[in-house]
């Protein structure tokens, strides 16, 4: 019967498959019909390995003791072939063993042990001993089991025992390699219990050691990844020691299950992190090297992804061969990454290229543990390989830094022998800086003096517009930046009607604004003339007094009465006028040059008719020739069509449209020239 249950861990389990492998003894002791367990065999653990009794199928006779089982044929449990088995296969079938027990054994407890593919049930001279899983040909109703410890069981010394096991693997799972069936060990238990001791701090050292270090490597680069973001060979080294440590904890968690469904989930995820590393490794490895992302990484991952795709879609367990291949591929392509770094010398490239090298062997290695050709535990290679290139980043990243620290110190020199020369060019640079500053304080008294004479030219101008019958008017003036030379004044002659003078001196600045002063003072002089050509003539003569160079101004003057509009000019745009009854635009262009440029200037006079309705725009030049920001005029087609457009509207609304259109013109450009408006209206 069966006694209270000894747990150990799987690293028990991996010492005792090893020693039911190489158990020197053990084959020996199997190699008659009735193995006999001598004290000394059982002290070391007895693997029943070799040749047992079988039958396919399944009936509860077949537990019988006295059952006659010399007709079964004779196989190997551990079913590693199951086509050569005689009778196939057939998802379960019965196991029968003959083993006698030394009399000198005495009274020590006995132990057994079982690693197993699928579920079974242990006889012990026809009565069940002990169950591990449940037994069934039914691949839905069959629970797969791992024994993680040593049962014990009762064995009467020097008395012929038979043991049968009921055994099914009806899901057709694979352990390592190809095994599918059972391997069975009898021994003390005590001895056991040791083993597995041994192989808990084993592998528990193993383990601990390898995560830890992996896990440092990995704490260690995230934190140089969030101090320096740019640097992404830290991030990708991240996903590459955190999936080896992902990897290896799932590896431990599948081994600690003893369901074979729930450690088939660990046994996924540890081959997609496995994945995940190689990828990983890769990118790494083209960051470090400065390669860009081609297509073989894009082909690469494209078949890593395929492998995990299979992977997970499969029900059952599967070996390590198409995920070895895929690892094998894409550590090819890292490798070729190392010789392309290697091929143009590339700083310290040799360090990661003998850590990529060891990686390549260990996978060879691993390889050839797959098909069965070489004995190597795998964790050995993995803590080989991915150890010695994860030293090797390290190493280069260490060089890294010393090669910089060297590079700063020949800067350094560098500085130094350049420290005279800046000081020299620093003196110079102060003495061009105090220079800098006089012309600016100049710049800032000039402006100053430019904006009080805007001012002053803006307070020359009427405040008030006069009031004239039948008529309705608006006046407009933009400034330019600097002081400019546009005016408009009124004058009135006490009969109803009204003079107004438009002008626009030559040239900007202080020179423009005393023209203005000048020409203002003149204007309201002369304006009850009753000829506005003999206005003109006077203010033109007055100019030509100054005897200063450019003391000019073109000049338009327009007496304003309830219908009509008498009109001269001295070299100004013409006057559109707008009629209402045709909606056509007429230009009044009166042809003579500005006053104060020759001594009898010839000014023209013209009489129009405005009817109810009719518009009138008078202009300084300064509306034609605003420009866009691609350097065209807006010129006087423009401006006709845009007045012809808005002359229906009140005067104020006309120049309020026109002064937004020539904004929009402009965009960011500054006005250049003064802009002055004026917009007659006869009334309906």
């Amino acid at each position: 019967m069966a006694q209270p249950k000894n747990p150990i861990s799987t690293a028990a389990v991996l010492a005792l498959v090893w020693i039911t492998t190489w158990g020197a003894a053990a084959a020996r002791a199997e190699r008659a019909e009735v193995v006999t367990l001598e004290p000394e065999e059982l002290a070391a653990g007895v693997p029943l390995t070799l040749e047992w009794r079988y039958q396919p199928g399944d009936r509860a006779e077949w537990a019988d003791p006295g059952l006659d089982d010399s007709e079964w044929p004779l196989v190997r449990p551990a079913l590693r072939d199951p086509q050569r088995i005689p009778g196939g296969w057939q998802g379960i079938g019965w196991f029968r063993r003959r083993v006698v027990l030394a009399p000198e054994f005495g009274e020590a407890p006995l132990g057994l042990f079982i690693v197993q593919a699928g579920a079974s049930e242990i006889f012990v001279d026809g009565r069940l001993a002990v169950r591990f899983g449940t037994v069934s040909s039914s691949p839905a109703q069959e629970r797969s089991m791992v024994p993680q410890y040593v049962e014990s069981i009762a064995l009467e010394p020097g008395v012929e025992h038979v043991i049968a096991v009921r055994y099914s693997n009806a899901m057709g799972n694979a352990l390592p390699q190809d095994f599918r069936g059972f391997e069975l060990t009898l021994g003390e238990l005590q001895a056991l219990t040791a083993i597995g001791l041994r192989g808990i701090r084993q592998y528990t050292a193993m383990m601990s050691g390898s995560i830890g270090l992996f896990g440092a490597f990995t704490i260690l680069h995230l934190l140089l990844f969030v101090f320096q973001p740019r640097a992404l060979e830290n991030l990708f080294f991240v996903f590459f020691s955190g999936s080896i440590v992902a990897m290896q904890l799932f590896e431990v968690r599948m081994n600690s299950l003893s369901d074979l469904d729930q450690a088939l989930v660990a046994y996924k995820w540890c081959l997609t992190f496995a994945i995940s590393m190689a990828l990983s490794a890769l990118l790494l490895g083209l960051r470090v090297f400065k390669q860009r992302i081609g297509w073989p990484f894009v082909l690469s991952a494209a078949v890593a992804a395929g492998a995990v795709l299979w992977l997970w879609t499969r029900p059952v367990w599967t070996d390590m061969l198409p995920v070895t291949i895929v690892l094998f591929l894409v550590l090819l392509e890292t490798l070729r990454v190392g010789l392309v770094a290697l091929l143009r010398r590339e700083p310290e490239a040799w360090v990661i290229g003998f850590g990529l090298l060891v990686l390549t062997l260990t996978v060879l290695l691993g390889t050839m543990r797959t098909f069965g050709i070489l004995a190597v535990p795998w964790q050995a290679l993995l803590a080989v390989g991915f150890g010695t290139l994860a030293l090797s980043f390290s190493v280069h990243l260490t060089r890294g830094v010393a090669r910089t620290n060297r590079e700063l110190a020949l800067r350094l020199d560098e500085v130094e022998a350049l420290t005279a020369r800046s000081i020299e060019q620093e003196r110079w640079k102060a003495q061009e800086e105090t220079e800098r500053r006089v012309l600016e304080a100049e710049d800032r008294r000039k402006t100053a003096e430019l904006e009080e004479a805007r001012r002053l030219q803006l307070a020359m101008l009427p405040r008030e517009l006069p009031e004239v019958e039948g008529l309705d008017f608006a006046v407009h003036m933009s400034t330019a930046n600097e002081v400019g030379g546009d005016y408009y004044d009124f004058s009135g002659n006490g009969d109803g009607s009204c003079l107004l003078a438009v002008g626009d001196a030559t040239g900007h600045g202080l020179h423009a604004g005393m023209i203005v002063a000048v020409a203002k003072s003149l204007f309201q002089t002369c304006s009850d003339e009753a000829s506005l050509s003999t206005v003109l003539r006077r203010i033109g003569a007055g100019l030509r007094s100054m005897r200063q160079r450019l003391a000019s101004m073109a000049m338009v003057l327009v007496r304003l009465s309830t219908d009509k509009l008498q009109v001269a000019s001295a070299g100004m745009p013409p006057l559109l006028i707008w009629r209402s009854d045709s909606g056509e635009i007429e230009e009044l262009l009166l042809p003579s040059t500005p006053l104060g440029t020759i001594e009898h200037t010839h000014c023209d006079e013209r009489e129009i008719t405005l009817n109810a309705g009719d518009t009138a725009l008078i202009m300084s030049d300064g509306l034609v020739e605003v420009t866009s920001s691609e350097g065209d005029l807006f010129g006087y087609q423009r401006a006709g069509i845009l007045f012809a457009e808005s002359a229906h509207l009140q005067p104020q609304a006309i120049i309020d449209r026109l002064v937004a259109r020539t904004q929009e013109f402009m965009g960011d450009r500054p006005l250049t020239d003064d802009m002055t408006l004026v917009v007659l209206k006869a009334r309906s």
